[in-house]
């Protein structure tokens, strides 16, 4: 946090810390502009594939029983989370029936993420994690080029929502099947984590599945629900009955 916020006071040409003060009191967009600029925007596609892969093989199977489903994937930084769960949605035949909210506290990484182009383009390491993910066909296959830049055709991009939400503070707006949040409460205290997981909880439906970063666990944290856990290794919880 210190490093992030010396940057933006060099960011600004100021002498201090101190002298953010007075613009964050009275200069709003000032204040919406430094908030962006010390969110950790970190994503990839196909991110800890083997979550994916766990994904496809455990929980899919249970989506299949929905005619209707609802995605929530929280902190979705530039949307290439969102992406590779719509490539692999589309692939189990899941996606029309699907609908995908994506939602991160940032406004400007959540317009890149709803213009479906990537900021780097695709390389060899995105197709490995995709293929580790169990993606069954070229990774490639899903993006168009155009101007230089490659983009999410717009068949998958329509199926996600982007939209403003801040875990910390706002309410569930939705009934999931499936919630992702991964590599967010790493930055919490054990507090906001308790918060923040239990507003996950009551975003899902009674039986629905909550997949969190494989470096964080919810065993020690205080849930007002039961659960089971599906795979501790790729950190995927399904609930169950209220306590």
């Amino acid at each position: 946090m210190l490093r992030r916020v010396k940057s933006l006071v060099a960011k600004q040409r100021l002498n201090s810390i101190s002298e953010l003060i007075p613009l964050l009191a009275h200069d709003e967009d000032f204040r919406t502009q430094s908030l962006n600029h010390l969110m950790v925007n970190v994503s990839s596609l196909f991110r800890d594939p083997n979550v994916f892969a766990k994904l496809k093989q455990e929980v899919f199977p249970y989506l299949t029983s929905f005619a209707r489903l609802s995605i929530w994937v929280a902190g979705c930084a530039e949307g290439l989370e969102a992406y590779s769960l719509a490539i692999l949605l589309e692939e189990e035949g899941l996606l029309d029936r699907t609908q995908i909210y994506a939602t991160d506290i940032n406004s400007e990484v959540l317009k890149q993420a709803a213009s479906g182009v990537l900021v780097d383009s695709l390389n060899a390491d995105d197709a490995l994690r995709y293929n580790e993910s169990l993606g069954k066909s070229s990774l490639s296959d899903y993006f168009v080029t155009a101007y230089g830049k490659q983009k999410l055709k717009q068949e998958l991009l329509a199926k996600i929502s982007f939209e403003h939400h801040d875990l910390t503070q706002q309410a569930p707006f939705l009934n999931a099947q499936l919630v992702l949040c991964r590599n967010v409460l790493i930055y919490f205290d054990k507090t906001l984590k308790n918060k923040v997981v239990n507003t996950l909880w009551d975003s899902l439906d009674e039986t629905g599945y909550l997949v969190i970063g494989t470096k964080e666990s919810i065993e020690y944290l205080d849930i007002d629900y039961d659960y089971t856990v599906t795979d501790e290794k790729t950190r995927i919880y399904k609930k169950s009955d209220l306590k």
